[in-house]
């Protein structure tokens, strides 16, 4: 069954550039996961989602985000945002996947 992780930053636009990353790293590999972005605004009305990343900017609504959502939620790091590594990316959603 396909995973579906969100990676929620500001706008949605950066995040929607690394998603580009990650959906080239899924092909490559072959793996049964859906990466899609949204901006801050869309986070409130997320449903059926495996994991929430938040861009680096968002670290502060980590907490309100596990609490009203109930599933994995992570920042992913300054380097890896700013350095669109949606490899290093990918491995930080699925390791919270367990």
């Amino acid at each position: 069954m396909t995973k579906t992780i969100i990676l929620a930053c500001v706008g949605g636009l950066t995040t929607s550039m690394l998603v580009e990353r990650i959906q080239e790293v899924i092909y490559r590999d072959k793996l049964d996961y859906s990466f899609y972005s949204v901006g801050i605004t869309g986070i409130d009305t997320l449903k059926n989602i495996d994991v929430l990343l938040l861009g680096p900017q968002l670290a502060y609504l980590e907490e309100k985000a596990k609490a009203s959502l109930h599933v994995p939620v992570a920042v992913i790091s300054d380097d890896d945002f700013e350095n669109m590594r949606g490899e290093e990316v990918l491995k930080q959603a699925i390791e919270l996947l367990g």
